[in-house]
């Protein structure tokens, strides 16, 4: 059965299959239906033997600027903690979902990557991102928390230190050398780059290159990477229930003045401009 798409699309150029995140007026944030989209694209592709490749990408120049503050409004079904719960067990599967697909997904990057779309990327096996691309996770500065805890496994303690509890973005140089990416390239080589590396994945055996990919996500399993996962869903959870008076402020302006204009408040905050700008 072929599955009708709202919130992505998908372009099959055998053996690749290109997922692209089609909101560019929200610059690709996720809402629920584009969560479930992806797990559904990934799923897809995942059964089908003539695709060996999978490639994540957003449209008109960036990858996603992470959910969709806007909204989460109108999709939570209230404010207790089982609600939130169940509102960001909905990006997480999708994040799950990269991470254990039995072929490989590719994260091309441009432009922003942030956020929950920043996990997402983080879980893909391979990131490859082009020179203007803008990494970070702004949750800190929301009186919110990253969902996927994955940032402390890919970077390290110093390097995910320095981005969820700042909630700075960085430039894609920076991104390389905190071990984020797969490679960094030119505006106009990323496409190319993708392909070169999907044409280098499909000379191996399918089944042997999905038991070398478990082998190392279960490594990192051993090691308490779903546990550190579950605390991030619970340190989310728990940010959105607790009143705080940042928050608070933030809610009464997205609902008041829109998206842009809390978002431009909140930054203010770090700027070193006067609060009430």
């Amino acid at each position: 059965m072929v599955q009708t798409f709202h919130e992505i699309e998908i372009e099959r150029d055998e053996p690749l299959a290109w997922i692209t995140l089609n909101r560019p007026r929200a610059y690709n944030a996720f809402n629920l239906a584009q969560w479930r989209e992806v797990t559904a694209a990934l799923g897809d592709a995942e059964a089908d033997p003539a695709i060996r490749v999978v490639v994540l990408r957003g449209a008109e120049g960036n990858f996603s600027a992470g959910y969709d503050l806007t909204a989460a409004m109108g999709e939570l079904g209230g404010n207790a903690p089982d609600d939130w719960r169940d509102y960001v067990t909905v990006g997480n599967e999708t994040c799950w979902t990269a991470w254990r697909l039995k072929k490989p997904v590719i994260a091309a990057v441009q432009g922003y990557c942030l956020g929950g779309a920043f996990e997402l990327a983080m879980a893909c096996d391979f990131v490859l991102a082009s020179q203007g691309a803008k990494f970070g996770e702004p949750e800190i500065r929301f009186s919110d928390a990253p969902p996927f805890l994955i940032s402390p496994w890919v970077m390290g303690m110093r390097q995910a230190k320095h981005l969820l509890l700042t909630g700075d973005i960085i430039d894609a140089e920076k991104a390389m050398r905190f071990g984020i990416l797969t490679d960094l390239l030119a505006e106009d080589d990323l496409e190319g780059a993708v392909r070169r590396l999907a044409k280098k994945l499909c000379g191996f055996a399918v089944e042997n290159w999905h038991f070398n990919k478990t082998a190392v996500n279960r490594s990192y399993e051993i090691m308490g990477f779903e546990a550190a996962i579950d605390m991030g869903t619970e340190a989310f959870v728990t940010t959105n229930t607790t009143p705080n008076a940042l928050k608070i402020e933030f809610v009464e302006r997205l609902e008041r003045d829109g998206f842009a204009a809390a978002v431009k408040w909140v930054q203010s905050r770090y700027s070193g401009r006067p609060k009430g700008e």
